[in-house]
């Protein structure tokens, strides 16, 4: 029985979400029969012709299992389906996809009819799951998939006890809670098979979790960057700083001083064009200075967080191997960003979008963000997701990051560099690697597998992680561990969805320096 992911086209936006999941996928072809041996679960990616519906029908009704959305059911099983706009998805105290962190979508969807899990705004029900014959299908709204590619961005609010919520202008649609939904049904469908759901670790040497600082300098006097930069000496922690060089241009040589750091390239002016050329123009210049102090950035953060093609493109123009905007995306793992016929060569490394600064101006005072900052960590070590936070030298709580770095470090997380994670995550994408089931013995075949790449299997309430190397092994020797429950947010998304005066002043103020700097 092979453990593998069978789709039947990869588009863009499945190529990113099975890149971020990582099991053993295989695009179907007419090598290989459709059958519930061969595949353990496909992915029906877009509407199939009459032959190829019929064999996804056979294939589920032997015991195989499917996952679609809406528009693709229709041509399987002739499922009808309505239209609705949904401002966001709700998972809470849902029977399935409860642990799935609910999002903001912002757009309209093609409803199943026999959905009964999960929620949008009025308490309609978005997803359906299905018996067909002695297999099973989970269909998901006609449209989610594709919502992954947006490149809009609002600003959000984000949960907190604080006084206000505090708020970013971040990538309109939660591409987190697309990724957990479709993780969570390929994990329900195996686990209706009875079979372990098997992908790559999202980190290293099997860590729970990684942990990173990453500091945009905008207009900060040498004295900020300096005290910054020994509270980082402080607790040990290799940051990586992304400068905007115009305002220090006269001792841009200071970055290249900082031990045990990494330097990236944010601006030259902290402004962003709709034009390729005055993008290129602006990294370039920015580039020239670091330079001159002997610095050769590899990755870059834009101004304001914002992410569009001709930015992109200019960024690849200039040899970046990865950068970070969360205009485009927080919170999440790595990908490498859609640009219409291929995929962008700087991969993308999401961030935690708040900082003190925001903290601060949302008036939560030290505790509050301390407090904030643990219920981050805490969620995002049950979710998988890397533990990676920035700020701003010229107006950060130096006392607040002191605690959360001490917090990182008596929790014993591993501290890198983004480029180091940018690099890793790259070479975990080039592995070729596959697993089979026989007499409940798990077979490995791996080709070169790099160091550092580990296995991760989820079976209901269970969980495991191990060295990716090639052999077998009896699913019984295998040393389970009990699966962590995510910890609820609050408040409820309903309330994070509410407009309030201090966003419209924020967007007020967010344009004004926009244009003014």
């Amino acid at each position: 029985m092979r453990l593998t992911v069978g789709i039947t086209h990869l588009t863009p936006a499945w190529h990113i979400l099975l890149e971020q999941i990582s099991p053993p996928v295989e695009e179907l072809g007419l090598e290989r029969p459709w059958t519930p041996e061969n595949y353990a679960c496909i992915v029906v990616s877009e509407r199939p012709g009459t032959a190829a519906a019929g064999s996804l029908r056979h294939f589920v009704k032997n015991g195989g299992a499917l996952l679609m959305e809406t528009d693709c059911a229709d041509g399987i099983f002739d499922l009808s389906g309505s239209g609705h706009f949904v401002d966001y998805i709700d998972t809470t105290d849902d029977p399935l996809f409860g642990s799935v962190t609910p999002g903001f979508v912002g757009r309209r969807l093609n409803i199943p009819s026999g959905a009964t899990l999960a929620r949008e705004k009025h308490g309609k029900r978005l997803i359906e799951r299905r018996s067909v014959g002695d297999g099973e299908a989970i269909i998901l709204p006609g449209g989610i998939i594709g919502a992954l590619l947006s490149t809009a961005s609002v600003r959000r609010n984000f949960p907190s006890q604080g006084p206000w919520l505090p708020s970013e202008r971040v990538a309109s649609v939660s591409k987190r809670t697309i990724r957990e939904l479709v993780e969570h049904s390929l994990q329900q469908l195996f686990w209706h098979r009875n079979l372990p759901f098997i992908s790559l670790s999202p980190f290293p040497d099997g860590a729970e979790s990684l942990f990173n600082f990453r500091v945009d300098t905008d207009f900060a006097s040498k004295e900020d960057i300096n005290k910054l930069y020994d509270l980082c000496s402080k607790h040990e922690i290799s940051a990586t700083w992304f400068v905007e060089t115009k305002s220090c241009e006269p001792w841009i040589d200071r970055f290249g001083a900082l031990e045990g750091q990494e330097i990236g390239l944010h601006c030259y002016r902290h402004r962003i064009s709709k034009k390729y050329s005055q993008n290129e123009h602006d990294v370039r210049k920015g580039k020239s200075l670091l330079k001159k102090g002997e610095i050769r950035p590899n990755g870059f953060a834009s101004p304001f967080g914002e992410w569009h093609s001709s930015l992109a493109n200019a960024v690849e123009h200039h040899g970046f191997g990865y950068s970070s905007e969360f205009a485009l995306d927080y919170d999440n793992l790595p990908f490498s960003p859609s640009l219409n016929d291929r995929f962008s060569s700087v991969l993308q490394v999401p961030v935690h979008p708040i900082s003190t600064g925001a903290l601060r101006n949302a008036r939560h005072s030290t505790d509050d963000m301390v407090g904030y900052y643990e219920t981050v960590i805490e969620n995002h070590l049950t979710s998988r997701l890397p533990l990676f936070f920035y700020d701003h030298p010229a107006n950060s709580d130096l006392e607040a990051l002191s605690l959360l770095f001490e917090n990182v470090r008596n929790r014993n997380i591993p501290v890198t560099t983004m480029g180091r994670y940018a690099d890793w995550w790259k070479r975990r994408c080039a592995t070729e690697w596959s697993a089979r089931l026989e007499k409940e013995r798990l077979h490995l075949s791996v080709n070169d597998v790099p160091n550092g790449i580990h296995l991760q299997m989820a079976r209901p309430d269970q969980a495991y992680s191990g060295r990716l190397e090639s052999g077998e092994r009896p699913l019984n020797e295998i040393e389970w561990t009990a699966a962590k429950e995510s910890p609820p947010l609050a408040p409820n998304i309903s309330v994070r969805h509410r407009l309030n005066y201090k966003m419209v002043l924020n967007d007020i103020l967010h344009i004004y320096w926009k244009y003014k700097l």
